[in-house]
């Protein structure tokens, strides 16, 4: 009988306990209770034989058996990782006495759906409701002032999410992932938004930079392949690398006169665009001729175009990136004022059969025509002296190439990597020893021939 007593007396203490400031109590429907002041912040500890990360809360061992949180009014805090991977949590009540929400408080919550975040929260730690896989809404109350870094990150179910005039800053990754999020009003007092903060958001279609907002950083929009719409206000005059890289649905932008700074494939991969306007008086970029693209003034070097751009004879150079992943463009003309191609200038231009490059360009830089599948031809004129890494690797389609530079040019690695090595290479008669071996690792010796004029 003592035995069974013990038994009975150490079960009832497993589900009910003081911890620092706080007690609990988890109930038999799965009900966990917490009273007391303020709950401390716990730590995580992960061990690779184990799978997730063990925290130091107190109810972590139990956490499969929590269905329910309720947390007592009195409670000021929720502390970091305090809920972290309780799978099975489908509701919680926090009282109007929580004023802060610690980071990865709610992580992997994945059967959470919905929360109610009182009035007197005014923090919400970073990656507090990550992965809650199965969240479908939440009210960020008007007391917080900032998202904090992955705050919503993996919330694949969020639909809506309303921000208040009250957050002055939206963290890195902060709803990156939020696959089926449609919309989102960023309100005026917002004056930062994060590295990749909507990054992934998949369903996304239109968003309103406000005014208040002087940089779109890195990344934001990387991969909103649904975005057909977004307003950049006259404010911002910094657009970071890739910021809408991968925005396929978008047709078009156009670019303040408040912008002084464009970052390498900030518009890559957005192969819906058919319009590019710079506003007259833009002291840095212009679109000349009405060419569908951003030129850099100073430069005259194309940074971004799209497959409706026509390259202008005043144009030097051709940018990194800067027709990267436009794979409706099926042809371009390259003027004879184009001295050098830029790295990954026409990389991804999937539908891309024929290109004319004149004898005006030097340099070709690396992966300049990367994964150009459907080109047919090529002609080298004699004027480049160089041809960067891989630039023509994945170019499987190549049915002929053509030199006209009786000296080979300077080639590195991988250029011609995965071109079918028994289409024919074209080269001047008297160059043919050169090129066979400047072009060994490519192609027999069979395939190099002499050209014909």
């Amino acid at each position: 009988m003592r035995k069974y007593l013990l038994l009975i007396f150490f079960a009832l203490f497993s589900f009910s306990a003081t911890n620092a400031e706080i007690r609990w109590k988890l109930s038999d429907d799965g009900t966990l209770t917490i009273s007391g002041t303020d709950m401390p912040d716990y730590r995580i500890f992960y061990d690779t034989n184990t799978g997730p990360g063990q925290t130091t809360a107190p109810w972590y061992s139990e956490r499969e058996k929590i269905k329910k949180i309720v947390i007592d009014d009195g409670v000021t805090s929720i502390g970091d990782w305090a809920f972290y991977y309780c799978k099975g949590l489908t509701s919680i009540t926090i009282p109007n006495s929580v004023t802060s929400i610690g980071g990865s408080a709610f992580t992997y919550c994945e059967s959470l759906t919905s929360i109610t975040i009182p009035n007197s929260v005014t923090s919400i730690g970073e990656g507090a409701f990550e992965g809650c896989s199965e969240l479908e809404s939440i009210t960020i109350p008007n007391s917080v002032t900032s998202i904090e870094k992955n705050a919503f990150s993996d919330c694949y179910a969020l639909t809506s999410v309303t921000i208040p005039n009250s957050v002055t800053s939206i963290g890195d990754y902060a709803f990156t992932h939020c696959s089926v999020l449609e919309s989102i009003t960023i309100p005026n007092s917002v004056t930062s938004i994060g590295d990749m903060a909507f990054g992934g958001c998949l369903s996304l279609t239109s968003v309103t930079i406000p005014n208040s907002v002087t940089r779109i950083e890195d990344t934001v929009f990387d991969g909103c392949k649904s975005l057909t719409s977004v307003t950049i206000p006259n404010s911002v005059t910094s657009i970071g690398r890739t910021a809408f890289d991968g925005c396929k649905s978008l047709t078009s932008v156009t670019i303040p006169n408040s912008v002084t700074s464009i970052e390498r494939y900030a518009f890559s991969d957005c192969s819906g665009l058919t319009s590019i306007i710079v506003e007259e008086g833009n002291a840095k970029y212009d679109s000349r001729d009405n060419c569908n693209a951003i030129i850099e003034t100073k430069s005259n070097t194309l940074i971004a175009g799209c497959k409706n751009a026509v390259i202008p004879n005043t144009v030097t150079s051709i940018g990194h990136g800067a027709f990267d992943g436009c794979d409706s463009l099926t042809t371009i003309t390259i003027p004879n004022s184009v001295t050098s191609i830029g790295e990954g200038a026409f990389k991804g231009c999937e539908s891309l059969t024929s290109v004319t490059i004149p004898n005006s360009v030097t340099s070709i830089g690396d992966y300049a025509f990367y994964d150009c599948s459907v080109l047919e031809s090529i002609t080298i004129p004699n004027s480049v002296t160089s041809i960067g890494e891989g630039v023509f690797f994945n170019c499987y389609a190549l049915t002929s190439i053509t030199f006209e530079g009786s000296t080979p040019p300077r080639f590195e690695e991988d250029v011609f990597k995965d071109v079918n090595k028994s289409i024919p290479v074209y080269v001047p008669a008297n160059s043919i020893e050169a090129y066979k071996k400047a072009l060994g690792d490519y192609f027999p010796e069979t395939s190099i021939r002499a050209l014909q004029h």
